[in-house]
């Protein structure tokens, strides 16, 4: 609502309005600009306008810090996660690893040995599919199934589990009421490189690099198909980076957003 009690989206018909009267042209020259906007630039509406709208969503901590929070789902993928492992210790990084409950009988080691080595673990869920079409029951089981599993998997320490990135990246606000029921906060992210749909590496580079930001929250993918992919990426776009100043944390060491969710 504004202040004057009318809906957000009621500031859009002025400029809808206009656009018509300006002529197709000009319409037209707006939705490619918002198309190139939403593939190369997104960041940039989901700081401005996805955050404020979902502020039960982390999409990214405060724009105070040069802090950028890596995380990397859907693993682990089997011994390429190891590989992740070496190459982030090589880097002098943290990650958050958004694990399947079901992957990780490719790697059953890895849960332990990423929490040994200063890394966090978050929940993807049993399977790699749309939280958001599931019915509540099935999302609770497969919730509570991969906790179980990553818990074991991690024994004998106790790593801390309240971060859920839901699969798809598309989430309800049932969704986010079953996740708060089991002490867990979403989390998506504002630099998505497109890597599952395996753009070059020069254009993941130019992506990450063009849509840094204080605050920021990567996300790549760990599978036996993405994980080569994903460790060449990390090893051309950390070191610069770092030369920009910027410092890896993992998400409870992201400085929390300036305001509630509405900038970052």
């Amino acid at each position: 609502m504004t202040s004057a009690g009318t809906p957000w989206f009621s500031r859009l018909l002025p400029l809808s309005q206009g656009l018509m009267a300006a002529g197709p042209l000009v319409a037209l020259l707006v939705v490619a600009v918002l198309i190139a906007l939403t593939v190369l630039l997104p960041s940039l509406l989901i700081r401005y306008v996805l955050a404020p709208l979902a502020p039960g969503v982390t999409f990214c901590g405060s724009a105070a810090e040069l802090e950028l929070a890596l995380t990397i789902d859907d693993g682990p993928s089997g011994e390429g996660s190891d590989a992740l492992l070496d190459l982030l210790g090589e880097l002098g990084v943290s990650a958050t690893f958004f694990l399947i409950g079901s992957n990780l009988r490719r790697n059953p080691q890895f849960a332990r040995r990423a929490v040994a080595e200063g890394h966090q673990l978050g929940n993807h869920l049993w399977v790699d599919s749309r939280s958001a079409l599931l019915p509540r029951r099935e999302f609770q089981r497969q919730c509570d199934g991969t906790e179980r599993r990553i818990r074991r998997s991690a024994s004998p320490l106790t790593p801390p589990l309240h971060w859920l990135r839901p699969g798809g990246g598309w989430f309800h606000p049932p969704l986010l009421a079953w996740a708060a029921a089991r002490n867990y906060r979403l989390v998506l992210g504002s630099i998505f490189p497109w890597d599952t749909f395996r753009p070059p590496t020069w254009f993941q580079r130019w992506f990450i690099l063009a849509n840094a930001h204080p605050g920021g929250i990567l996300v790549l993918h760990d599978t036996p198909e993405l994980n080569r992919q994903t460790l060449t990426t990390l090893g051309q776009v950390v070191p610069e980076l770092k030369q920009q100043g910027y410092r890896f944390v993992n998400l409870d060491s992201l400085s929390g957003p300036a305001g509630p969710g509405w900038s970052c």
